[in-house]
């Protein structure tokens, strides 16, 4: 069967022919290559035989294709596509590298260069370090990193800007470091902590408390920060009466929330109602609550009086309307409620009956 020509077998000797051909090889270099005769690779190109299996992945490598196109006879050409696009991503990320690292160490070159000559000394030169560290850390470590990038990065980036801060601190001399260490930290604390949470792993108990860690982590830093503003404000005094206290009538409202829509079990038009309830009267007491933590005054609610809206009605007016309107929504969330629980009982009751 082996001396048989057919149609499969000249294709094939073709493809060989062609791809030798390709990689400038002839007959007797592919044969040397392969550690066989010059007479087999003559029989494989003109179809007389086919090549032993064992030498696939040797002539494979020699002639620089893949074995689905040896075995097929043909280009894969959404295989050499995949590959010109890797080889092209790799060539614009090591150019992308090359070209902000070039830039990191020009910079920094010229700068200290330059902090010498004028300043004799290595003085603000330690700025310029830190800053573009932290420019790396969002340029190029992102590139670098393969696994959890983002955290890394975020990580990376908060731990170098703090460390500019600190340079530019010592720098100047100044006494905000920890102020501005707290900012940050609560900054970051509100817009990635969801996110960080999402992408660790916690023990079993926590997972479903994940919400709560976040506002809970939000509020912790919360409070460092006001004791860090007071204590450089020289002003601890202050801390618990009335940043504190007023702190913690403000943290009521996303507690309240939090509370209602993770843990209450009821459907979520009714926790929408209580929502609006809770929303309706703080905002109804928000004003009389900060008069009497701030100034100290007796709690009276602001002065109503719906058809008159002279400037001592105005404010007033205004907070009723809005206490109002979140009752009423609340109502109606609550009605929708009960309808809906109406006809998934009457459904359900039916059911058990057939």
């Amino acid at each position: 069967m082996e001396g048989i020509i057919t149609e499969e077998k000249i294709a094939f000797g073709k493809f060989i022919s062609a791809k030798r051909k390709e990689n400038g090889l002839t007959q007797a270099e592919l044969a040397q290559r392969l550690y066989v005769t010059e007479s087999a690779v003559s029989k494989w190109e003109r179809g007389i035989s086919y090549p032993d299996i064992t030498l696939v992945t040797a002539i494979c490598s020699a002639l620089e294709i893949s074995e689905h196109e040896l075995i097929t006879a043909s280009d894969d050409i959404h295989q050499r596509q995949v590959e010109l696009q890797a080889r092209k991503y790799l060539r614009l990320r090591k150019g992308y590298l090359w070209t902000f690292n070039g830039i990191y160490s020009l910079t920094l070159l010229t700068c200290l260069i330059c902090n010498l000559v004028f300043a004799h000394a290595l003085t603000w030169f330690f700025i310029a370090v830190t800053s573009c560290m932290t420019a790396f850390s969002l340029t190029s470590l992102p590139v670098l990193v393969t696994k959890k990038k983002g955290l890394i990065t975020l990580g990376s980036f908060f731990l170098t800007l703090n460390l500019l801060l600190l340079t530019c601190c010592i720098y100047t001399s100044g006494h905000w470091f920890f102020v501005s260490f707290t900012s940050l930290a609560f900054a970051f604390s509100i817009a990635f902590t969801p996110i960080v949470l999402r992408n660790i792993v916690l023990p079993k108990e926590l997972c479903e408390h994940k919400a709560l860690l976040s506002l809970g982590a939000d509020t912790l830093l919360l409070f460092l920060l006001q004791t860090t503003v007071c204590a450089d404000q020289n002003q601890l005094y202050n801390l618990l009466n009335p940043v504190g206290v007023l702190t913690l009538y403000l943290l009521i409202l996303p507690w309240a929330f939090l509370i209602i829509i993770r843990y209450i079990k009821t459907s979520a038009l009714f926790r929408t109602s209580l929502c609006l309830i809770v929303s309706g009267l703080y905002i109804l007491t928000a004003n009389s609550m900060s008069d009497v933590i701030t100034d100290h005054k007796p709690f009276v609610l602001s002065a109503t009086n719906l058809g008159n809206w002279s400037n001592c009605y105005v404010n007033g007016n205004v907070i009723a309307l809005i206490t109002i309107t979140c009752f009423a929504a609340a109502l109606l969330f609550a009605c929708r409620g009960m309808t809906f629980a109406k006809r998934h009982f009457t459904k359900t009751g039916t059911a058990k009956t057939k």
